[in-house]
């Protein structure tokens, strides 16, 4: 018999090599994709609050500005002008500031929770006329809540036009 034969085939065999743990970087798609996704919704996010909070520091000025009108028992222009100064807050200049008379008048009742004033003569009556006479209570606790309804009308007169495209 040969040498060869005798020796143990086992004691041929290399030393196993272990692996070298993977590196960190790159990092796998799906964590890119998933940090992307995370920019995205925290982008989103922060837009969406500095909207809502531009959104809730108009309104808030203007009920300020209500609040001023009431304690100076002011006249029924003055609370138009207000009423007018909202709406250009949130409509082009030149969508709303020509209206006037009955136009201005259904202007605000399309985005009326509640019927605003009380009617459409009375209305043009008492702001074609120069009274100095203060406004009511009624007037101006319809106008408050006019105010705090007027963006979510506008949103939903917006989805159902777009509902109806």
């Amino acid at each position: 018999m040969s040498p060869l034969a005798n020796q143990n085939p086992l004691s041929q065999l290399n030393d196993i090599v272990t692996p070298t743990a993977p590196d960190w970087w790159p990092p796998a798609p799906i964590y890119w994709l998933l940090a992307l996704a995370f920019i995205v919704v925290i982008v989103g996010t922060t837009y969406l609050l500095k909207h809502l909070k531009k959104q809730q520091l108009k309104q808030q000025q203007a009920l300020k500005k209500l609040q001023q009108l009431k304690q100076a028992n002011a006249n029924f222009i003055e609370l138009n002008q207000l009423l007018k100064g909202v709406v250009l807050l949130y409509f082009p200049r030149q969508q709303v500031a020509s209206l006037h008379g009955e136009l201005w008048f259904d202007f605000l009742q399309s985005y009326a929770t509640n019927p605003l004033f009380d009617s459409k003569q009375a209305f043009l009556k008492r702001l074609y006329t120069n009274s100095e006479q203060p406004c009511s209570t009624d007037d101006l606790a319809q106008t408050k809540i006019w105010i705090k309804e007027f963006p979510k009308q506008i949103k939903k007169q917006r989805k159902e036009a777009n509902n109806n495209v």
